[in-house]
């Protein structure tokens, strides 16, 4: 059986000691601390973090209830469940003003020996029925949360690959408008001529404005609130400057976002440079970590 620690609070010295001799003639491993100020007792309660705490009702300068208000105002100690112990507080009224503050039982002075280890028994196997159902909560969500991750890697690969086979065949559609263009350079055929102007006009205005529309569309199906958490982040980024940090997000080099959008790889770097000032990077913080992590 686990070890517990039980913080005994009362400022009627006998009354403690009485609570005290009942736990020990409990015959469990009990560990006791005990205290008759309230104020120490929040002390001990953020040192030491007992297992359950049971506190009089009328002491001198803190409350009972003021205790509990005091415990569940601070993380390390909100979770301590605390039985009250009251011979003047029992209207269902005031019971319920216990409960409402925080107690999670009560029991009634002169303390019945049976009552009150039961009590704290039933409390005791509660409290960890509540830590194990937590424990398994919390290896879940890590475990949906590594899932998620591993999907979103998934995700993020077959986006780059979607990506980069537009990027190929976005250079393939160039090839061939140079190769008609060289074809219209040596042509003496007019009406040729116009064909192969009508189909190298289709091909860069399509190829530009299909590649990027398709991609936005598989990259906002991957990371859904990039964007919106971008422009929150900085209001001051263009179109254009939203659309290339998606694409560095991706650690896509300047040649590979030149051949997208169709911007040479030196005005790629100056619109860095600009991005890179308007989120206020420091020198030592690069842009694609800091997408990477938005």
């Amino acid at each position: 059986m686990k070890n517990y620690t039980i913080l005994i609070v009362d400022d009627e010295a006998a009354f403690l000691k009485r609570i005290v001799n009942i736990v020990d003639k409990s015959g469990k491993p009990y560990n006791i601390l005990r205290t008759i100020y309230p104020a120490e007792a929040l002390e001990i309660a953020s040192t030491r973090l007992p297992d359950l705490i049971i506190t009089d009702w009328e002491m001198p300068y803190m409350s009972g209830l003021e205790l509990i208000e005091k415990l569940k105002m601070k993380t390390l100690t909100r979770q301590i469940p605390v039985i009250m112990c009251t011979g003047m507080m029992t209207s269902s009224k005031n019971l319920m003003a216990a409960l409402e503050v925080g107690a999670v039982d009560f029991v009634r002075k002169p303390v019945d020996e049976v009552e009150l280890l039961a009590r704290i028994r039933s409390m005791l196997e509660l409290m960890e029925s509540h830590k194990i159902i937590q424990n398994q909560k919390e290896e879940l969500h890590s475990k949906e949360n590594e899932l998620l991750i591993s999907n979103l890697a998934i995700k993020d690969k077959e986006l780059t690959v979607n990506t980069l086979n537009n990027i190929r065949n976005q250079e393939l559609l160039k090839s061939i408008g140079e190769d008609l263009q060289k074809i219209l350079e040596i042509s003496d055929n007019e009406t040729i001529e116009e064909h192969i102007q009508s189909v190298i006009k289709k091909l860069n205005i399509s190829s530009k404005q299909s590649v990027w529309e398709e991609f936005r569309k598989y990259f906002e199906n991957v990371h859904s609130s990039f964007f919106k958490n971008l422009q929150a982040h900085c209001p001051l980024l263009s179109q254009n400057e939203l659309k290339l940090c998606a694409f560095i997000k991706l650690n896509f080099s300047s040649k590979d976002i030149s051949a997208i959008t169709g911007q040479i790889p030196h005005s790629i770097d100056v619109a860095r440079y600009r991005i890179r000032k308007k989120l206020k990077l420091q020198h030592k913080e690069t842009l694609f970590i800091f997408l990477s992590e938005l």
